[in-house]
C-alpha cells in the first residue's frame, strides 16, 4: 500500500463521519452476512427466525449461483425469500471490490451495476458493506453519499455512538471467535446500551476460514435475547437509536 493511500485510510477513520447517538439505554445485536452463501440464506435465515430476530444480507450480484471457496452462493430466488420475510438486503459491490485500491469512478460504476442488478430482480436494498472491510477516504465519501450507511469491520461493540459512514463490525468465525469472546461482547453490549454487529459467511457444520456454524450462530442468538437485546437487522437498529 502507497504512502497517501496508508494516511488516507488513517484520515478516514476521523473524517467523514455520520455519528448516531446510542442513547436508548438497551443494547442491539445485528447479525450480518457478507457475501450471502446460500447456506446464510437457508440455516442462517433459519436460525434468526426461529429466534424471532431478522437479519443484513450484504449481496455481490457477481457471486449469484457461483462458488466462493467452494461453497454455493445465494440465487436471486434465495434473495427474494429474505425479502419476504423481512430481512434487510444490502450491497456489497458487484464485483468484491477492493474499495480501497480502486479509484471512486470506477467504484461507482461497480455500485450502479449492482444497483441494476437489483433492479431487474425487484430486490429492494438499503446499506453498503466494504468488502475484505477495506476502505479510505474517497470511498467512505462516496459510499456516504450513496447509501443509507456503510459497514466495515474492525470488531468490538459500538458505545455511546456509532459512525454511520464506517458502523464497526465483529467478526462470527468458528475459527476465531470464541464463546467466551461472544458472551463478553454481548453482555457489554447490553450493559451499556451499545450496538454490536456481527458478521460472517456460510452457516455450515464445516465452514471455511470466514464461516460460522449453526450452533455457533444459535449461541450468539440465544445469548443476545438472554442479555435483553433487541436483535435487529442494521436499518432497524438505526430506527431505534434514532426514535
Amino acid at each position: 500500500m502507497s504512502l497517501l493511500k496508508k494516511i488516507s485510510r488513517r484520515l478516514s477513520r476521523h473524517l467523514a463521519c455520520a455519528w448516531l447517538p446510542l442513547k436508548q439505554g438497551r443494547g442491539v445485536v445485528s447479525f450480518t452476512f457478507d457475501d450471502v452463501p446460500a447456506s446464510a440464506c437457508i440455516v442462517g435465515k433459519d436460525l434468526l427466525e426461529e429466534f424471532g430476530a431478522r437479519g443484513t444480507f450484504f449481496v455481490c450480484g457477481g457471486l449469484t449461483d457461483g462458488l466462493e471457496q467452494g461453497h454455493q452462493c445465494h440465487s436471486v430466488e434465495d434473495l427474494k425469500a429474505l425479502v419476504e420475510d423481512g430481512h434487510e438486503i444490502g450491497c456489497h459491490t458487484f464485483s468484491h471490490t477492493n474499495c480501497a485500491t480502486h479509484a471512486v469512478k470506477d467504484l461507482k460504476l461497480d455500485w450502479e451495476k449492482n444497483q441494476d442488478f437489483f433492479t431487474k430482480n425487484n430486490i429492494p436494498n438499503s446499506g453498503f458493506a466494504f468488502p475484505f472491510g477495506a476502505y479510505d477516504l474517497g470511498s467512505k465519501l462516496a459510499a456516504s453519499q450513496r447509501f443509507a450507511y456503510n459497514r466495515i469491520t474492525g470488531g468490538g461493540t459500538q458505545i455511546g455512538k456509532a459512525d454511520l459512514a464506517a458502523l464497526r463490525a465483529q467478526a462470527l468465525y468458528a475459527n476465531k471467535t470464541s464463546q467466551k469472546k461472544i458472551k463478553q461482547l454481548i453482555d457489554q453490549t447490553a450493559r451499556e446500551g451499545g450496538w454490536l454487529i456481527f458478521y460472517s459467511h456460510e452457516v455450515d457444520e464445516i465452514p471455511g476460514p470466514w464461516g460460522t456454524t449453526p450452533a455457533q450462530l444459535r449461541y450468539a442468538l440465544s445469548e443476545a435475547k438472554i442479555a435483553g437485546c433487541e436483535v435487529l437487522p442494521v436499518r432497524d437498529a438505526i430506527l431505534f437509536f434514532q426514535r
